[in-house]
């Protein structure tokens, strides 16, 4: 008995019922709505600047400021590099930048064409299938919730483990 209520608890869990137990007899009932899972709105949505977007003439002149830990040429080239030349600038509500950078896997996926040419010599169709393969497990490794979004913070790592390389130079 305790199996099938730890079973039917279970199944409760993973199809979004309900399930009771009265006089030793399971009974369900049906969600009122047809999905239980909350989704982030249209409206919820952040915004971004891209980083060709900086410098240009237009609508709110965007200037793209990298963090002070990676501003000096002493600091983490590889990092500032991601944030000047790849990673998208989450806006603020009243749309100026957050200083919050985070990368989408398109994005990162010129990113790491990128660093698996210059880093592992690999150009052409050798890169095409490279990226084919194994791109998608990276990605969905850091990408564990989903969301599409990656912080940049991350991107030495994510290029590592594309790599199979913990101890490739990212200088």
């Amino acid at each position: 008995m305790k199996l099938t209520l730890a079973l039917a608890a279970l199944i409760a869990n993973t199809q979004a019922i309900s399930i009771y137990s009265t006089n030793g007899k399971l009974r369900y009932t049906e969600p009122a709505e047809t999905s239980m899972i909350q989704l982030q709105g249209a409206d919820d949505a952040p915004t971004f600047f891209l980083a060709g977007e900086h410098g240009q003439i237009g609508v709110g002149e965007y200037e793209r400021v990298v963090p002070a830990r990676f501003a000096a040429d002493s600091d983490d080239i590889f990092m500032r590099s991601m944030i000047k030349n790849y990673a998208m600038e989450e806006k603020t509500a009243d749309g100026t930048p957050s200083g919050h950078f985070w990368m989408n896997e398109s994005i990162t996926r010129a990113a790491a064409r990128e660093v698996l040419e210059t880093h592992k010599g690999l150009a052409g169709p050798k890169l095409d299938a490279y990226l084919d393969t194994y791109f998608g497990k990276a990605w969905g490794h850091f990408d564990v919730n989903r969301t599409g979004l990656v912080e940049v913070i991350k991107m030495p790592q994510l290029m590592r483990f594309l790599s199979s390389d913990q101890y490739m130079s990212l200088q």
